[in-house]
Parts: structure tokens; C-alpha cells; sequence
């Protein structure tokens, strides 16, 4: 087996490292946001998202483009739980917490620079 260095991906926000990315299954990634930092503001239009706080707390919103109707839930990792970020709804998460929220993330398809299927728009 080959061992494979992963990137780090850092910025005021915290990092983001992704891990597994296996095509026609999709990608692992993890991301870490420090307290009020909210991540996301965007939608997908094919890209299907669950999240999992694996540490610390956080607000997920979500917003149907088309009702406005809005979604909200509290997550921490002190109990795990899988939210899905349904298509064509704009999401965000944001750091409630005191400290370090750590995020595990699957996505149904690879990131593709040159087809992110991301688009920005606040929640």
C-alpha cells in the first residue's frame, strides 16, 4: 500500500482537508471552523451533501430556493447525527460553539474545479 499526503487547505475560517475521493462513489472531506465562522451559502444542483459534527456545536441552515421555507437544526458532536443538504436548497453552517467545530462531509460526486456545481447564494 502507498501512503498519500493530503492537503490542507487553510484560511481565516480554519482548514479543510479532503480524504477519499473515489469516482462514481464520491469524496470524504473534513473541515474545521473556528467559533463563529459560518461556511457554505450556497446550493447545488446535483451534488448531494451530508454533514456530521464530529466536534464541538453548530447551526445548520438550510432555504428552499423556491418557498423561502427555511430549516434550521442544532448539531453537536456529543451526539452525531447525519443532516443532508437537499438539492436546489441554499445552505450554510456556522460554529456555535466556544471552540473548534469539526465537520465530516460526504458528497456524492468527486469536486470538480472546472464543474463545481456550487453556487453562491445566502441562506
Amino acid at each position: 500500500m502507498e501512503n498519500k499526503k493530503l492537503e490542507i487547505k487553510s484560511d481565516e475560517r480554519g482548514n479543510l482537508v479532503e480524504v477519499f475521493k473515489i469516482p462514481g462513489v464520491g469524496q470524504m472531506f473534513y473541515s474545521t471552523s473556528k467559533p463563529g465562522v459560518i461556511r457554505g451559502n450556497h446550493y447545488h444542483t446535483r451534488k448531494i451533501e451530508q454533514f456530521c459534527v464530529i466536534e464541538g456545536s453548530a447551526k445548520i441552515r438550510l432555504r428552499n430556493r423556491e418557498t423561502n421555507e427555511v430549516r434550521e437544526y442544532i448539531v453537536s458532536g456529543s451526539s452525531p447525527e447525519l443532516i443532508e443538504m437537499t438539492l436546489h436548497w441554499t445552505h450554510n453552517i456556522q460554529n456555535i460553539g466556544d471552540g473548534e467545530m469539526k465537520l465530516l462531509v460526504w458528497a456524492n460526486e468527486v469536486f470538480d474545479p472546472n464543474d463545481p456545481d456550487t453556487f453562491q447564494e445566502e441562506v
